[in-house]
């Protein structure tokens, strides 16, 4: 395993997920109307996920002696709960991929690849993004 390379990839997705952290609340502050109260506690379901995952990433950076990143990406914004859960939505599709790449970079660790698999399958699940946007589309 080449660790600089792995160091990298788990700098992304605690970047990502910093990201996550802060769009997610973002959106919980931004819903409107009848809809607040059903989607701002998913939303910030969603950042404290987001940040439960930047500290186990971060801390596995540390253990490979790295430095975990305190960069985040662009946050989308809007205050139409469509765009806002399809920005994030989006956002967990990126964190599947990211998982994904570093899976790929870490063969012959295991204990790594069950952690990078467990907080893989969490993002696959999304804090219920999925439903959510197919419940909007029939509603």
């Amino acid at each position: 395993m080449d660790t600089a390379k792995v160091v990298s990839k788990l700098n992304e997705i605690v970047r990502h997920e910093w990201t996550g952290v802060v769009q997610y609340t973002q959106h919980s502050f931004l819903v409107q109307d009848l809809w607040r109260e059903v989607y701002s506690k998913m939303f910030r379901e969603g950042a404290e996920e987001s940040l439960h995952h930047a500290r186990i990433v971060g801390d596995k950076i540390v253990a490979l002696g790295g430095t975990p990143t305190v960069e985040r990406g662009e946050v989308r914004q809007s205050t139409d709960l469509r765009e806002m859960l399809r920005y994030d939505l989006e956002f967990e599709r990126g964190a599947v991929r990211l998982y994904a790449e570093a899976l790929a970079l870490c063969q012959d660790d295991h204990p790594l690849r069950i952690m990078l698999e467990t907080s893989s399958l969490k993002s696959s699940r999304g804090p219920s993004i999925s439903k959510s946007c197919s419940a909007r589309r029939n509603g």
